[in-house]
């Protein structure tokens, strides 16, 4: 099996030349996590909790469908497939754990959603391309993103790794009882103006390590 990185790529690929999907691979990863993790889920309860419109979600609920990933449980909803239990699996070794958590100093958005990015802090520069990812993905002013690393039993943030305990006592106890993160692991915190969004950039941010 592809890499699931590649697999949610090629799931958000226009079928069609010169017309854009109005999704993208962060909100394949997305809807494959909130379908494994809330089976049966219907298609108004995926649009409750991710930010594409409704005819978006029925055109990326028929992709994952025809490449055999989901089915239709009756009128019950979506659910996985055995392929799509290998790829929220595969996701899920990357990424084990995403939470929404109250990160009002490390954060500048009301809504932070942050993800363990398993073996990944190696990886992590000075944190500037997952920002970056973050306003492509939602736009100026709406969204960032905030990459930590794991390193000593210590939070620190790129590129001078500054411990986060010596400035956000509070909210690095947080992350590291919700998360519990461990040595050369990375923690990505999206954040946004709407709570969606913030989940959404913090996939996209953390597949940029992946």
């Amino acid at each position: 099996m592809e890499h699931w990185k590649e697999i949610a790529i090629n799931l958000s690929e226009s079928r069609y030349l010169n017309v854009p999907n109005l999704y993208q691979p962060h909100h394949v990863s997305v809807s494959i996590l909130l379908i494994g993790e809330q089976q049966p889920l219907g298609r108004y309860d995926l649009a409750d909790n991710i930010t594409i419109g409704e005819g978006s979600i029925r055109t990326l609920l028929k992709r994952l469908t025809n490449g055999g990933y989901t089915t239709a449980e009756l009128h019950h909803g979506q659910k996985l497939t055995s392929e799509g239990q290998i790829f929220f699996d595969a996701i899920r070794q990357d990424i084990p754990f995403g939470l929404f958590l109250e990160l009002d100093d490390l954060t500048i958005y009301e809504h932070s959603f942050a993800n363990v990015v398993k073996h990944k802090g190696s990886k992590v520069t000075d944190g500037v391309l997952q920002r970056d990812e973050a306003l492509v993905c939602a736009g100026y002013g709406k969204a960032g993103a905030t990459t930590l690393i794991m390193e000593s039993g210590m939070l620190l943030m790129p590129p001078d790794k500054t411990n986060i305990m010596l400035g956000n006592e509070q909210e690095s106890i947080l992350l590291l009882d919700s998360l519990r993160p461990q040595d050369g692991d990375a923690v990505v915190i999206g954040s946004s103006i709407d709570k969606n969004l913030a989940r959404e950039v913090a996939m996209a941010a953390s597949m940029t390590l992946c």
